[in-house]
């Protein structure tokens, strides 16, 4: 006889859960998920639902981990409401710091999707809008291989980025045979070898994987590769993706890159503002 998964209860021969207790499970998830989502928008103190949502827990079979991952989605979720419209507020922020206490997850568990980073991320940019020089909010760890102006402050250091940058590949097509004069002894020159047409196609090649230092004053980027300091002055378009952001420098002989794996959002919004 099979184990219901939720209740523990025979389930029958092959199965390993009751219809039942299934639904009774994802209706408990849902109204965790409905009251968190209530209390991130209205600003409520979560400790004013922990009773509730303890009998939910119990009632509707939803395990410690379970519960663990309605929280950390349902931090996702609220802080994307809360950028959609803008920079993260006081309240938003406060609302935020009584989340995590109420939950006591560590922030690395929290961060998972870089949400955390987000919350820090926007309140540098709420300083920069304010005409402030931003406070050191991040710690850096290992090797820092950059060498900044006098003056100049770092924003953000983003680790594991992958620059790609946009080449081009020459190739003939539509050649022929043609006909072979001979030239001198052991030498042919084939006369049909010019009439086929050059085309041009382009293509991202990856140059390697590295850290972006994101300054008031320019973006820098190192790996064993390649060593980048782009000014902000002189970047010519910024294209946005949802993972990673698209640079194009004001020079002739520049060509696109490509900076993946870092946040968009935070960057864009940096350069446009300082730019």
């Amino acid at each position: 006889m099979g184990k219901c998964k939720y209740c523990g209860q025979d389930a029958g021969f092959f199965h390993s859960k009751h219809a039942e207790c299934e639904q009774r499970h994802l209706n408990g998830v849902a109204r965790i998920k409905g009251i968190l989502a209530t209390c991130f928008q209205h600003k409520e103190d979560f400790y004013l639902h922990q009773n509730e949502i303890q009998t939910i827990c119990r009632d509707a079979f939803v395990s410690d981990d379970v519960c663990r991952n309605i929280y950390c989605e349902s931090f996702d979720a609220a802080i994307e409401q809360y950028l959609d419209d803008g920079i993260i507020d006081q309240n938003e922020e406060r609302s935020v710091a009584r989340f995590m206490q109420f939950t006591g997850l560590p922030q690395q568990v929290l961060n998972a999707n870089k949400s955390l980073e987000k919350v820090v991320q926007s309140k540098v940019l709420q300083e920069l809008l304010n005409g402030q020089v931003p406070s050191p909010r991040i710690t850096i760890s290992g090797s820092f291989p950059f060498m900044l102006n006098k003056n100049e402050h770092m924003l953000w250091l983003f680790r594991d980025v992958t620059l790609q940058m946009q080449k081009v590949r020459r190739e003939t097509v539509g050649r022929t045979r043609g006909v072979s004069v001979r030239v001198c002894k052991g030498v042919y020159y084939r006369t049909g070898g010019f009439r086929g047409r050059p085309v041009e196609t382009t293509y991202m090649q990856r140059i390697g994987t590295g850290s972006v230092c994101l300054t008031d004053k320019n973006l820098y980027f190192h790996c064993p590769e390649k060593t980048l300091k782009i000014p902000f002055s002189k970047i010519l378009s910024l294209d946005p993706y949802s993972n990673g952001l698209g640079v194009q420098k004001d020079g002739a002989n520049d060509k696109p890159m490509f900076f993946e794996n870092l946040n968009s959002w935070f960057c864009y919004n940096v350069i446009s503002n300082l730019k």
